[in-house]
């Protein structure tokens, strides 16, 4: 048995030093035929979207008005370098249609790898600081879409969580997941690698079902390049690593989508990223005060800063000949109303939460008038009559990107204004850096999963959301408990980075529309 065993091994290491002066042979003959004969696979974006190479990304799949989302994470803590290197494309062996990509150049004598992909909403683990061998490795993943859909794509750096940017376009791929494997593999084997196996036997797993994976050779460099189905979504992830046999072997084992996954949280519903993993991280420590009498926030941009201000304002309908400090038209209360019934949402660096009530008015009248990327009233809403009695709004500020962040916080005078006197008695400045921890998706997950915990239950929204110019709807939803309801809506600030959420609680469906109608940021203007 050793003979023959050591007898199959020399015939492969020939096959892998010496075949591929016979495929340049071979290729001179029909090279060019196979590369002609090649499924013409190409991918569309609307808006136009160019992917980088970005090391970690996410995807989310956008399905009626939810989001369903895939992310890829792959951890490599070494002491030596992680140098972002597209060499697929280099070699001419990139996916045709990856909307998304990531290719690393790995150096480094003591490599720790972690396999944590996050799939439909359940994060799973494959590998925790794995120890691989010695030698350079390179490594790429892609994500390929198996339909038409909107799909929202955020890319990173090198390392995770610095944002590079966010777009959400229609994407399109010509060609069926078939076709994409086989240009794959034809373009691989175009340039002289020989397939000398099948690949791991790869098992379905409640994250992934394989397609197929093979192990290519040309001269001593090993090249393994695989296929899964992302389980919950239309969407094909791609593993490539090329090096030397031991690296090659040790990386796809550890980073391979197929066989066993452990779920990190036995959660049917939703991934831990919902609960445990989503808070604000910043330098230094911050946490937001109830600046419900105004608050703004601002970014920097090369020597400068864009601010985004809310400007939304409310008061009662009143004439001033009719009130008198006895006889107030109403007032505005300071009070966090989302915290008392367990509905606050994620990662805000920014926000107000009041109770608005009208005494001796019917009516109240209201405004939105928000500072976008230093347009003063990017949108002018005025809302002249709006119903009287009680209701309860919050807004807050969620970063998406690490990046540095000048809040201003007003400070109220006391706990309550009768819109008589003065609110603002000073204000807190404050410069973090930071971002939160997860998606906004798994945000927006969260707080949806806090709502129906309450008995909340969701109805129906009449009108769809409109994007302009400053803002993009993300979700909007509505929601009611006996006779009252719940408006809750995330929409993405364009070119900042930043999510406005406004939720809006009063008794009666028609109460609570009027101030959506009022105040949300996607109602058509812009």
């Amino acid at each position: 048995m050793d003979i023959k065993k050591a007898a199959t091994t020399g015939i492969i290491s020939i096959i892998c030093l010496s075949l591929f002066v016979a495929v340049l042979n071979t290729t001179a003959e029909r090279g060019q035929d196979r590369a002609n004969s090649l499924p013409n696979c190409s991918i569309n974006y609307a808006p136009n979207f160019t992917p980088s190479n970005s090391w970690y990304w996410t995807v989310e799949e956008v399905m009626n008005r939810t989001t369903i989302g895939f992310e890829d994470t792959v951890l490599l803590e070494t002491d030596g370098e992680l140098e972002p290197e597209d060499w697929p494309s280099a070699l001419g062996i990139e996916p045709p249609c990856s909307m998304v990509k990531g290719a690393l150049h790995v150096r480094g004598k003591n490599v720790m790898a972690t396999y944590r992909p996050v799939a439909a909403f359940k994060e799973y683990l494959r590998a925790e600081k794995i120890s691989t061998p010695k030698g350079e490795v390179y490594l790429a993943h892609y994500a390929v879409p198996t339909t038409t859909a909107i799909w929202r794509i955020t890319e990173y750096g090198t390392y995770p969580r610095d944002k590079v940017r966010s777009e959400t376009p229609i994407v399109e791929c010509n060609c069926q997941w078939r076709d994409i494997i086989d240009a794959t593999l034809r373009r691989i084997e175009s340039i002289g690698f020989t397939e000398v196996q099948k690949g791991m036997k790869a098992t379905e797993n409640n994250g992934f079902k394989p397609l197929t994976s093979r192990l290519y050779c040309r001269r001593d460099k090993y090249l393994y390049v695989e296929f899964a189905k992302v389980k919950g979504l239309d969407l094909i992830r791609v593993l490539m690593v090329k090096g030397e046999k031991e690296p090659v072997e040790a990386y796809s084992k550890i980073l391979s989508a197929g066989n066993s996954l452990e779920a990190v949280e036995d959660n049917p519903t939703k991934d831990n990223l919902t609960s445990s993993l989503c808070g604000l991280k910043t330098e230094p420590e911050f946490k937001p005060i109830n600046a419900w009498t105004g608050w703004s926030v601002r970014h920097p941009l090369g020597n400068l800063y864009i601010e985004y201000h809310d400007g939304l304002t409310i008061m009662p309908v009143f004439s001033v000949e009719n009130i008198s400090p006895e006889r107030p038209p109403g007032a505005v209360y300071g009070v966090d109303w989302p915290a008392r019934i367990g509905i606050t949402p994620k990662c805000a660096i920014a926000g107000s939460q009041v109770a608005f009530v009208t005494w001796s008015s019917k009516n109240a009248t209201g405004s939105f008038c928000p500072t976008v990327r230093n347009k003063r009233c990017a949108i002018n809403r005025q809302s002249p009559v709006l119903p009287g009695g009680k209701v309860y709004l919050a807004t807050y500020m969620i970063p998406h990107a690490n990046t540095t962040w000048a809040i201003q916080e007003n400070l109220a005078c006391r706990q309550w204004n009768d819109f008589l006197e003065p609110a603002t008695c000073g204000k807190r400045e404050t410069t973090i850096r930071g971002t939160c921890t997860c998606p906004v998706w798994a945000v927006i997950d969260q707080l949806e999963d806090a709502i129906n915990a309450t008995g909340f239950e969701e109805v129906p929204l009449e009108k769809k959301p409109a994007e302009n110019d400053y803002f993009r709807p993300l979700s909007i939803k509505m929601y009611r408990r006996d006779n009252q309801y719940l408006y809750v809506e995330f929409t993405e600030i364009k070119g900042m980075d930043l999510i406005r959420v406004l939720m809006i609680l009063g008794e009666g469906e028609e109460v609570v529309k009027a101030y959506a109608e009022g105040f949300t940021a996607v109602g058509g203007e812009g």
